[in-house]
């Protein structure tokens, strides 16, 4: 429900990936993020492509920021073919966050043979921060709305993952252990 920017593309070498790291964790530093390497031997990541569930299990590199402690993580995470697929959700950390998210990106983007990002604030296309605000705003009285509907709602809530999720409901899980 809250708004996320998504974000795919593959990076054409070793030279470019470097050239990542340092771009990202220059940004995030000067910003005061929290950066974290990544290099992990074997784990699964979950794509949509072509919308086909793809399920990609082997190394992934990266780097990984937080934005704000209201923001999803930002990770750059790459396979063995220096592809990734990420997203990020800022609806809970403000427009300047998702602004500068949209910036970081930005600068990153001649690295890649192609970023394709999908932006559910309308920033990237536009650049129009009424708009980006106006999408927010929207999704926020959507929350509210839910919430004031369900009383057992509660959001938004951080994952152990470090997700952001924007609520959950205890009438949503008893329908789960009910089976419905």
């Amino acid at each position: 429900m809250g708004v996320t920017i998504h974000f795919e593309g593959q990076l054409p070498g070793e030279e470019e990936y470097v050239a990542l790291l340092r771009e990202v964790e220059a940004f995030a530093v000067t910003r005061g993020w929290p950066v974290r390497k990544i290099e992990e031997a074997e784990i699964a990541l979950s794509r949509v492509i072509d919308e086909r569930s793809v399920d990609y299990l082997g190394p992934v590199i990266g780097i990984k920021v937080l934005p704000h402690p209201r923001s999803d993580p930002l990770p750059f995470e790459f396979d063995r073919h220096l592809f990734m697929q990420q997203y990020c959700k800022t609806q809970f950390a403000g427009s300047d966050v998702h602004i500068e998210v949209i910036e970081l990106l930005r600068k990153v983007a001649p690295l890649f043979r192609e970023l394709d990002v999908f932006d559910e604030g309308g920033y990237w296309e536009s650049g129009d921060r009424s708009v980006l605000q106006g999408n927010l705003d929207i999704v926020e009285a959507m929350i509210a709305d839910a919430i004031r509907k369900d009383p057992t709602a509660r959001g938004p809530l951080r994952l152990e993952s470090g997700r952001v999720v924007d609520l959950v409901s205890d009438r949503q899980s008893e329908s789960r252990n009910d089976g419905a």
